[in-house]
């Protein structure tokens, strides 16, 4: 062995997400777990169509995420937590633009212990007035600092541009939104959009017959009352200006926020796009991060990525520099842009790119509780599982000359928005 030659790469051959499980409770709520743990561990995650999607007015649905484990007609805030607390358990609520999910994640032996607060929270949460006073407060305490941050400016300006100003990815929060929300409005909601026989669950762990029996014994015998939705404007209206610059003089760095609407997970290209956004920015050996930030010095970092939303996908690059660098940042970004458009990738470059994301997918699937949540992603996405094997299949044959055509169709600077928050 020479330690002077690096070793030699293998592709991946094949990836398997197929051993997961399926079935439905007697009330229709479909389960899809994954077991094969010697450890007495569970996770349990229901996912409610409950985020900003469905919200009647603005931030209704974050409230109700946040205050809705804040107390029941039975227990108090501190009652809850002192439960979950004396069983080392955790019991979590993620909320999101389209779903919210309820987390739990504890020994087996203490399922049985967790699940009824769960329940309770999602069919008798109080809403106590002094509760959504605290929330209150709290939230604009939050933005006063965020307020402070380039990056918070940059983001909403972002989304602002892409989705509308009034559209619910798009909008942005201010402390007068806060003060027009009432506790009736948060239970009405948590009625409509928390019935646990609309949730879809998942687990994974040390999955056994008994924790299937309590999952049917607590959420098992609810009746479905279908999805709600509000009246709440669903139109995307992608701004039509290009640039925006947001000044902020007493900053020492820019945010920057470049990227338009993008493909969905379902198009038939975004397999190989995912590649070509890793390329381009997708890791740490990226071109933007090698010449950004390796050559230039220009950022710690620089990325680009695709985030999916239910009804609603967008590409972009993010980066944080110094003021006086970021037109030179910029530019040199569309320069990357230029160069995957006319001049073919090397296949070093591109195994290394293959291997990467392979290895990525091997580890996204390594183990029951992550391969729960690429179970979880498609089929919240109304996604075949086959689409696992279209990723794979993606990367391995994808090739150089398909990279350029890919570059040529998506990264138009001329299709680019641009926001710019700092210090002229």
């Amino acid at each position: 062995m020479t330690r002077t030659e690096a070793p030699h790469q293998n592709l991946i051959d094949r990836l398997d997400i197929q051993n997961f499980k399926h079935q439905k409770l007697k009330n229709g709520t479909d389960l899809y777990y994954v077991g094969g743990i010697e450890e007495d561990l569970i996770r349990v995650e229901l996912r409610f169509n409950a985020g900003r999607w469905h919200e009647p007015q603005h931030v209704v649905s974050r409230a109700v995420s946040n205050i809705m484990k804040k107390g029941t007609s039975t227990k108090t805030a501190k009652q809850i937590a002192d439960i979950v607390d004396f069983y080392g358990a955790q019991l979590e609520i993620d909320h999101g633009h389209d779903l919210t999910s309820v987390i739990i994640f504890c020994l087996g032996k203490y399922l049985d212990k967790i699940l009824p607060v769960a329940e309770e929270i999602l069919t008798d949460a109080s809403f106590a007035e002094d509760e959504l006073e605290h929330f209150v407060k709290k939230q604009k305490q939050k933005l006063l600092i965020s307020a402070q941050n380039t990056d918070f400016h940059a983001n909403r300006k972002f989304n602002e541009v892409i989705f509308g100003k009034d559209h619910p990815y798009g909008y942005s929060t201010f402390e007068n939104d806060f003060d027009t929300i009432t506790t009736a409005q948060l239970k009405d909601y948590h009625r409509k959009h928390y019935n646990p026989a609309d949730a879809t669950i998942f687990m994974a762990g040390n999955v056994n017959e008994n924790a299937i029996n309590l999952l049917e014994k607590h959420f098992g015998h609810y009746q479905k009352n279908g999805v709600v939705i509000s009246a709440t404007n669903k139109n995307i209206s992608t701004d039509n200006e290009n640039k925006f610059f947001i000044s902020k003089e007493d900053s020492v760095q820019s945010s920057v926020r470049i990227g338009n609407i993008s493909i969905s997970k379902k198009h038939e290209d975004y397999p190989e796009f995912n590649v070509l956004n890793t390329a381009f920015g997708g890791y740490f050996g990226s071109r933007l991060m090698t010449n950004i930030r390796e050559d230039k010095g220009y950022t710690y970092g620089i990325h680009s990525g695709v985030t999916h939303y239910r009804y609603g996908s967008f590409f972009v690059i993010q980066t944080e520099t110094g003021n006086e660098v970021c037109a030179a940042a910029i530019a040199e970004t569309y320069k990357e842009m230029d160069i995957l458009k006319n001049e073919k990738m090397e296949e070093d470059e591109l195994l290394i790119i293959k291997n990467y994301m392979m290895g990525g997918l091997l580890r996204a699937t390594d183990g029951p509780f992550n391969r729960i949540n690429v179970i979880k992603n498609m089929v919240m996405s109304d996604l075949e599982i086959s689409y696992f094997d279209s990723l794979v299949n993606g990367i391995k044959n994808i090739t150089a000359e398909r990279l350029m055509e890919l570059a040529n169709k998506y990264l138009d600077q001329e299709n680019m928005k641009e926001i710019i928050c700092g210090k002229r």
